[in-house]
């Protein structure tokens, strides 16, 4: 395999010049919209709007073609309809563009016309020795230069040590807003469309060669060469953690894509069986592979063991008991004495100690909780330890009590308290907490409530607990971390 120089994506990924081709003062049109946003993102280079007309265009001199620029430009974004798109490339190579994503879409995935305008432009391209990303995409979002994607006003501007690729670009963006409150921040993240020129094998020599890239994710619906997409993927996985969402496993899904990005999607056996033993991991949904990516980023190096529980009433304990059981992971029986020990913390009536610790109520007591996670991490047969948090309940009674009862919404204080107890035997031991945020709201009524609950995983995650809404969810994705790291250390 090629060794990847990662200078040649500079031009690409941390452009510092930007030329928008079709750009526009409307903001409902395509070239309007993505120079909107790119001023208003903060993007930290030169950008020049390119039209016919010339002018002005949204407060910046307009250039009636990319050649009449006079400074060097590194990077162009195309939004033109797709008759103009090959006329705009070679603009590009004439003035000596290193890359372009071309947000246009009419191309392979509208059928056979559309195929061969696109082989067009990737021969004018790769002779001009232009990278090309797309087209039918949104484009790339790198927050250290303050390059984004096509809606992405309101991303964060943090950059961080996930890397993620996507042929879907509304895909894309849904996994970068759930990343918001769960502190996943990114290094580059790339919706590459129809895959024209670079596709998901190079993004994962790209991501795998990047220092700044410590875990990656990717959505993708097709690859052209399935052996060099499978070596690609051993490889980076090798060294970090790979999550892959396969869109079109069902026959039905597998028609959509080919409407969606003109990809050929392969069987679901021959995906699944391709993705574990290149040492990745699977994903089930978009929801799952953000929660993956969080674990990842929350529990580097995490290889199960037994688990110790805590929760809020009968239902939550039997719950952690089935859903460790479910994905393998032992629940040890504590000795009488560290039995003792914690029943001394918990109520008289409804606590029950033991393994998992029934706490009795959904109330938040930091007095009471981390005087029983040291003892649960005391013992040798317990490697993690896991809680479930009713906070519905805790916040829906806070929510009604007098002003001078209430506090601040959530009572940020006894979460802060909880993950310095958590990081402190986290340190001690190695032994991590990942929580169970319950998820029950439902009415309107109870938005509130449910904002509570959203701060709440927002303050854990940046604090290295991972967040989750049901049992089995956290326990799933728990047993894919751990398989992970184990098989990384099995190979050593």
């Amino acid at each position: 395999m090629s060794q990847i120089d990662l200078s040649d994506y500079r031009p690409v990924f941390y452009p510092q010049s930007l030329a928008v081709i079709g750009a526009s003062d409307s903001p409902i049109k395509f070239g309007g919209r993505f120079l909107q946003i790119t001023l208003s993102y903060g993007f930290k280079g030169k950008v020049y709007p390119v039209n016919p007309k010339g002018g002005t265009i949204q407060g910046l001199k307009a250039y009636t073609s990319v050649e009449s620029i006079p400074d060097p430009v590194d990077f162009a974004v195309i939004t033109v309809p797709a008759p103009f798109v090959l006329e705009a490339i070679r603009g590009c190579v004439e003035k000596g563009v290193k890359g372009a994503e071309i947000l246009s879409a009419g191309f392979k995935e509208a059928g056979p016309e559309g195929e061969a305008l696109e082989k067009e432009v990737v021969k004018a391209a790769r002779e001009g020795g232009l990278r090309l990303v797309g087209p039918n995409c949104f484009g790339i979002h790198t927050p250290e230069v303050g390059l984004t994607l096509l809606p992405g006003t309101d991303f964060s501007t943090t950059h961080g040590p996930v890397g993620f690729f996507s042929q879907s670009g509304g895909g894309t963006c849904d996994v970068v807003y759930m990343a918001l409150g769960r502190n996943i921040y990114f290094s580059v993240v790339i919706s590459y469309g129809n895959a024209c020129d670079i596709g998901a094998a190079e993004m994962l020599r790209y991501f795998e060669a990047d220092p700044n890239t410590k875990i990656v994710g990717a959505y993708i619906e097709g690859v052209d060469d399935g052996r060099a997409f499978f070596e690609a993927l051993k490889s980076c996985a090798s060294k970090k953690p790979v999550v892959i969402l396969k869109g079109g496993l069902s026959e039905q899904g597998y028609r959509g894509t080919l409407g969606h990005t003109g990809s050929m999607a392969g069987s679901k056996e021959a995906w699944n069986a391709a993705i574990k033993s290149a040492g990745a991991v699977s994903a089930y949904d978009q929801r799952d592979l953000v929660e993956c990516l969080m674990a990842f980023n929350c529990l580097p190096g995490f290889t199960g063991g037994g688990a110790g529980i805590m929760a809020g009433g009968g239902a939550r304990v039997v719950d952690g008991l089935d859903a460790a059981s479910e994905y393998g992971f032992p629940v040890p029986v504590l000795d009488d004495e560290t039995t003792e020990k914690i029943q001394a913390y918990l109520p008289p009536a409804g606590g029950r100690s033991g393994n998992p610790v029934d706490l009795a109520n959904p109330g938040i007591i930091p007095a009471t909780i981390n005087p029983i996670m040291e003892l649960l991490a005391e013992r040798d047969d317990i490697d993690f330890l896991v809680m479930y948090q009713m906070l519905f309940y805790f916040l829906n009674v806070q929510k009604k009590l007098p002003p001078e009862f209430k506090g601040e919404r959530g009572n940020p204080h006894v979460h802060a308290e909880l993950t310095a107890k958590a990081e402190e035997i986290r340190t001690k031991s190695g032994k991590p907490l990942a929580m169970v945020l319950v998820d029950i709201a439902s009415d309107p009524e109870h938005g509130e409530v449910e904002l509570g609950r959203i701060e709440a995983r927002y303050h854990y995650t940046n604090q290295g607990v991972p967040c989750f809404d049901t049992g089995y969810q956290a326990f799933s994705v728990l047993k894919r971390v751990a398989d992970y790291y184990t098989r990384r250390q099995t190979k050593k």
